[in-house]
């Protein structure tokens, strides 16, 4: 998909502070001065006052009202606090030095404290880039990387025209491999995979460049398009297959064209070995299927519009939460575009600068992929369905039309539970059987309540023999080479890696 750039002038920003809970000296009073008449001194004062232990909830009325105070608390707010032996007040900042003397004085107090400020952390990284890139606001990030900011485990694979190791990627890759050249090398010669990286991987807080969505992940390069950006269906199937054996277990795929059943296929190699795989939807503007973003099991990205860099998500949902003009979408009644994210992005080219203008759905799948990969980290043990179905859930609260959930959230994906309960199935065929030449091994009565079947796999004698990847989930056995009595056995995996074994027995008479 094409790169459009807009080179900007970066300047330095200060670091931002991330202020948890300010602290405020219980004994550090100021004066009062009874002759202030200024706004300052009417400013509300909230102090709490500590009991010491032993003394009656009964007698914090009497002591706030001995020091001319009573609290205007509801019922619920005074018990739960008189169940840690405190009360909570208001009092003008002209009062407060004198009223926290008096109920100091009192041989019952225990304390009294200036409430204090709390505020849920965001973290700001001081890239100075940051303050552009409103794309990874309006995915709630600073919110999530108070929770996490990945993991150096967690490998996402970009399928795309390589990626080079400058600027924020630099120490941030693993080695790849070059579909297109042959060799492991995957040098960019294009710029778009370099762009995609670092929008999910670029190292945060480093006070240079960007951060990306994940910025303790790692990257796996994988170049399946040339410099002109073009490649074959095959040559994406080997990259993804590759990618997933050598350790990735997030796929990006900001590329797209004709079905082909061997793209299918390898999308549906890395869904068994539990990898999530995300696909950019298209920069078509219409309803069209783009591949392999239709594929099941593919958290597909549509588009959405930029806010202004001086404004936040709160200050302009509208625009974050409504498809451009060029996505992709969805057909009413359509499901195969899951989530949006801001198209229009912040990120590095193929030689370390930084440029803003830079559109599409291309880039709007990595910022999703990013999410997926801090998921990951937060829940190592999920498979690509468990972490596709949080970032899911995670979107429904801020709806897009054209998409199937709505606006990625990455701090609304975490903690998300996953399907525990194992399929059911109430036994094999054939079974009690005499049986000869090749025999098909079925499950009987298997259901699943959630995820959803995914693969079964056949052990003869308890050995490993093959697996089946498509429903209803039997696998042919050649009996040949076995004679008698021979165990079999069927394990079946749903898409959350939950398993059901069904065992038979059968006599083999060849």
């Amino acid at each position: 998909m094409k790169l459009n750039k807009r080179r900007v002038t970066v300047g330095l920003i200060s670091t931002a502070v991330v202020v948890s809970m300010t602290s405020v000296s219980t004994w550090a009073l100021a004066a009062d001065d009874a002759k202030t008449t200024s706004a300052a001194a009417n400013t509300p004062v909230q102090l709490i006052v500590g009991y010491k232990a032993g003394v009656a909830k009964t007698a914090s009325a009497r002591i706030l009202s001995a020091a001319g105070l009573r609290t205007t608390d509801s019922v619920t707010s005074q018990s739960a606090l008189a169940e840690i032996n405190a009360s909570r007040v208001t009092v003008s900042s002209g009062r407060s030095a004198s009223v926290i003397a008096a109920l100091r004085s009192d041989p019952n107090v225990s304390y009294v404290e200036k409430d204090t400020a709390v505020k849920e952390f965001d973290t700001i990284p001081n890239d100075p880039s940051f303050k552009y890139q409103n794309e990874l606001y309006a995915a709630r990030t600073p919110k999530a990387w108070d929770t996490t900011r990945g993991s150096s485990s967690v490998i996402v694979a970009v399928i795309d025209t390589g990626v080079n190791g400058v600027g924020d990627l630099y120490g941030a890759t693993v080695p790849g491999h070059d579909f297109v050249n042959n060799d492991a090398t995957p040098y960019d010669d294009r710029g778009h995979g370099t762009s995609v990286a670092a929008l999910i991987a670029a190292r945060g807080n480093n006070g240079k460049g960007m951060a990306g969505v994940c910025w303790s992940c790692r990257i796996m390069p994988v170049k399946v398009l040339d410099k002109n950006g073009s490649g074959t269906a095959s040559g994406v199937a080997q990259g993804i297959v590759w990618a997933v054996q050598h350790g990735a277990r997030v796929i990006n795929l900001s590329l797209g064209g004709p079905g082909a059943k061997v793209l299918q296929d390898a999308v549906q190699y890395a869904n068994i070995n539990n990898a999530v795989v995300v696909a950019a939807a298209g920069n078509e503007g219409n309803t069209a299927l783009q591949y392999p973003a239709a594929y099941p099991d593919v958290v597909t990205v549509a588009a959405t519009r930029r806010c202004p860099d001086w404004q936040t998500d709160a200050d302009c949902t509208y625009g974050n939460q409504t498809l451009t003009p060029y996505s992709s979408r969805n057909a009413s009644g359509a499901t195969w575009v899951d989530v949006a994210a801001v198209g229009d992005v912040m990120t590095m080219d193929r030689y370390g600068n930084y440029n803003s203008g830079t559109s599409g759905t291309s880039f709007s799948a990595p910022i999703v992929s990013g999410v997926a990969a801090l998921v990951k980290t937060r829940n190592p043990s999920y498979t690509g369905w468990s972490v596709a179905s949080s970032i899911y859930k995670g979107a429904s609260t801020r709806k897009v039309a054209g998409v199937t959930y709505g606006l990625v959230d990455a701090s609304a994906s975490f903690d998300i539970p996953t399907d525990t309960v194992a399929p059911t199935a109430t036994g094999i065929t054939p079974n009690n059987a005499t049986v000869k030449g090749t025999i098909a091994v079925r499950p009987v009565g298997l259901k699943d309540d959630r995820s959803g079947i995914q693969r079964s796999l056949l052990y003869v004698n308890g050995v490993f023999k093959t697996y089946s990847r498509n429903a209803p989930w039997g696998i042919m056995f050649n009996t040949k080479g076995y004679s008698g009595k021979t165990n079999i056995e069927l394990r079946i995996f749903d898409k959350a890696n939950n398993q059901k074994v069904v065992k038979g027995v059968v006599t083999v008479r060849n």
